[in-house]
Formats: C-alpha cells, structure tokens, sequence
C-alpha cells in the first residue's frame, strides 16, 4: 500500500491480518539516514503502539554511524540521562515486506515525552518545509535517482581483508550495457519486482560507469512519500542482496578508481489540480521555476554540508566526474551543478546534481524545497545559464561549493537562511555531528599516509 492511500486503524488491522503478518517493523529516520527502531508483534502494534506509540532511548540522535556516542550535543548525552523518545507510527506508509516472511514495516515521526515533535528528526525538518508550502497551496514534487554498488563480498568477508582488494560484482564500465545486463538481472530483476510489491515504484534500472555500479530511478511523487521510499530503497536492497551473499554500498566514493555515486534530485512543483507550475507552457521554465532555480544556485554553498555530509563525500565533488563543482546551471547540461530539463510541459522540472548517495533523502529533499522556497520568497534572479563544460569555468567567475566537510559546515553553522527555513536546533545539532565525523576522521592514519611517506620519509 503506497503513501497516498489514506488508511485509519480499521483499515490496518484487515491488511495484516489478511496477510497473516506477526512482526512489525517499526522505525524512524537518523541524522546520517540510516533506519532504526524495533521488531514488535502485531498485537502489540495494534494495541499499544498505534495508539500510544513506542518507547526509544533518544541515543537515536546522540551517536555517530558507528554506534560511538557523541561528545558535547546539547540534544542528549551523559548530561540528560539518556531519556526516552515516543516514535508515532505514520500509518499511511504501513506495507508489507515482500522478502521478509510475515512482515510488515512502517516509518514513525518522533516525539519527546510532552508529544512535541524533535525539532532534530529529519522527517521533522521535512515536514515543517512541506508545511510552509503547503500555506500557499504548492506541493513539491521529487523524483528521486540513486546509484550505488554491489560487491561481491559479505561484511565478514570485508572485515577479514581490512576492507581492501574488494571484489565488485561485474567488470566494468557497463554502462547502459543490456547484454551485460542480463548477468546481473537475478539480483537486479529480483530487487525491482520486490520494491514495486513494496509500494517503491522502481521506473528504471541500468548499469553505470563505475565496476559493479547500477542506478535507479525512482517515481515521480509527493516530497515526503520521495523522502520515504528513498529511505526504505537504501534499506531493501541491502537486505535482499545480503540473502545473495552480496554487499551494498552507497559510499559517495568507495573506489577511487571507479565513478562516484550520486543522488540526482529531480523536482517541481504542482497545484492543487496536480498541474506542473515549472513549465510556461511554451516550453520552457516558469517565472515561479525561475525564481525557485535561482534559489536551490543561490544555496549550494550554504546547503552543501546537507548535501554532501561525509568526509568521503568530498572524493566525489572533482572535474570530470559527472557532478557539479561550483554553482551552475544549464539545460540538459551534466557538467552543472543543476540541470534543467524541459521535455514536455508535465515533465518540466530542475535536477539537483550535487547530493551524493550517502546523503539523508530527508534532509536533502528539504535543503533542495527550502532553497527553492527561498528563492520565490525574495523572487531571485538566476545566473545566466553555463554554455559547454562548466569545469573549465575559471574560479573567479564563478561562486565555488565547498571542497571539505569541514569547510561545508563552517558555511552551514553560518547560514541564516537554513536557521530560518530549517531551524536552528537542527542546523546546530548537525554541525556537532559534522565535527564529531571530522574529529574521529583525523585520529586516524590512513593507507594513503603510509604508502606515500613509511619508506621515503
């Protein structure tokens, strides 16, 4: 059952009993993107949860994507207790798990003791942007693409090799390659008939440039039901491929000799009558889609920690590499940071280049609405668009993004503009998990230190 379908407890109750389900998989959004929550039984689901939702420690938002806590967060630490947070099952997006026998799963907002929504969930902040467009009647459309690898390796197989010579799951590049296509159709084949009887509609699928490296397009839809899918996407197909004894990853660069991985956001905007505003009807981009354009430009800069939000992620933002490096746009251009595409008036819409595959869908999906918005609130006038490579643009000429996380954040922590439109709490709760990232990343002597400098130095 998709998002759209609206559904009340009466409704709930006869889809998993029909379906003989018995578990529950119940969860919310964290900062790095990643899902956590419980199994629970049905009953309980039914009986205490929808009703009353569920107890977590909010350690949800107090450690890092390894487990390690987090120093110095003013949320939660050593300094509150560790207390509890109540995730709120959003029923609407209650479904079943195809390759989980008896499963069903569902995503919670999440609340503190007093029902008041954490200003610091990602699904929060997405939904207080929705909301600001909603007032004027406007909802923001997202398609959502994700490339990603797979290997042939498990995580006890990686663990043994200390993470090095890992093995993808075909040679390439195979880019667009359907004869080779059919070598890896059993897992592929298989990861798009279960997300569409999941409810993810899975409109494309294809190898890309990179050695075991595949992308996919997701449907065209409603932001959060984007945000949601794309979540449970990245979910999925790690535990459908695990049943293969093969490795999913959505590491913005895993190799550095292989392409990076992107998260192309494609987006607009529709009336209440489902019309797509960023067209004018004449083929081109609307004076709204204009303005909206000029604002997600304008923001790149301040919004490129949401972005990109790893140490690795920087690895992939370099020349050549099929993603932006400095604030442009153009039409049906990939060496921008933002391509527009006009092909018919429905299917009018701006791609945002620039978020890599590790990022949060939620937070991206918002940074990109809240630029937008920002945008048509001071009706912005957009750069003239880019003609030819947009890598060769000298750096004077054009506005830079930031090429470090360190320095993304540092724009990021300053940013009035995402104090406002995503709230300051938020923005200052992800800064200290950046600079946490950044402090346990300098701990560390990497393979690249010791092959450069152990014999010569």
């Amino acid at each position: 059952m998709t998002k759209e379908q609206e559904m009340d407890g009466e409704t709930v109750n006869q889809l998993l009993h029909e379906n003989d389900i018995d578990t529950i998989k119940l969860g919310m959004v964290d900062i790095d993107g990643l899902w956590r929550g419980k199994r629970v039984t049905v009953d309980y689901f039914l009986n205490s949860i929808i009703p009353k939702g569920a107890h977590i420690c909010d350690i949800i938002f107090g450690w890092d994507i390894q487990d390690k806590l987090i120093q110095g967060l003013k949320f939660t630490g050593w300094h509150t207790g560790y207390p509890d947070v109540f995730l709120v099952p959003d029923i609407s997006t209650i479904a079943i798990v195809p390759w989980e026998e008896r499963t069903a799963s569902v995503i919670c907002d999440v609340v503190d003791a007093n029902g008041n929504p954490v200003a610091i969930s990602p699904r929060y902040v997405l939904r207080k942007i929705l909301n600001r467009m909603k007032e004027d009647e406007l909802t923001p459309m997202v398609g959502y693409e994700l490339e990603f690898y797979l290997l042939k390796e498990t995580l006890q197989s990686l663990e043994q090799k200390n993470y090095t010579d890992i093995e993808p799951l075909t040679r390439g590049p195979d880019c667009y390659s359907l004869y080779r296509g059919t070598r890896t159709e059993y897992i592929i084949g298989e990861l798009r008939r279960n997300m569409n009887k999941y409810g993810i509609i899975v409109d494309a699928a294809n190898s890309e440039y990179g050695s075991g490296q595949f992308e996919v397009n997701l449907h065209y839809c409603p932001a959060m039901t984007a945000a949601d899918r794309s979540l449970l996407f990245k979910i999925g197909i790690k535990e459908i491929a695990t049943i293969h004894d093969i490795f999913t990853t959505f590491m913005a660069k895993y190799n550095h000799d292989d392409a990076g991985s992107s998260a192309h956001v494609h987006q607009s905007i529709s009336d209440g009558s489902g019309k797509n505003l960023f067209s004018d009807g004449e083929g081109g981009l609307s004076v709204m889609a204009m303005h909206y354009l000029a604002g997600v430009i304008a923001t790149l800069p301040e919004f490129m920690a949401l972005y990109c939000p790893n140490i690795n992620s920087y690895k992939r933002i370099v020349e050549d590499s099929w993603t932006g490096i400095n604030a442009t746009w153009a039409r049906e251009n990939r060496t921008t940071a933002v391509r527009t595409v006009v092909s018919s008036a429905s299917a009018t819409r701006i791609e945002n280049r620039i978020p890599g595959a590790d990022a949060n869908p939620h937070i991206v999906i918002a940074a990109c609405i809240a630029g937008g918005l920002y945008g048509m609130n001071e009706k912005l006038k957009s750069s003239e668009p880019t003609a030819g490579n947009a890598y060769e643009l000298p750096d004077e000429d054009i506005p830079q993004l930031p090429k470090s996380l360190e320095s993304a954040i540092e724009v990021l922590y300053r940013s009035n503009i995402a104090r406002d439109l995503l709230g300051s709490e938020f923005v200052d709760h992800f800064v200290a998990t950046r600079s946490w990232e950044i402090q346990e990343y300098r701990k560390v002597v990497t393979d690249w230190e010791r092959h450069r400098y152990l014999e010569m130095i």
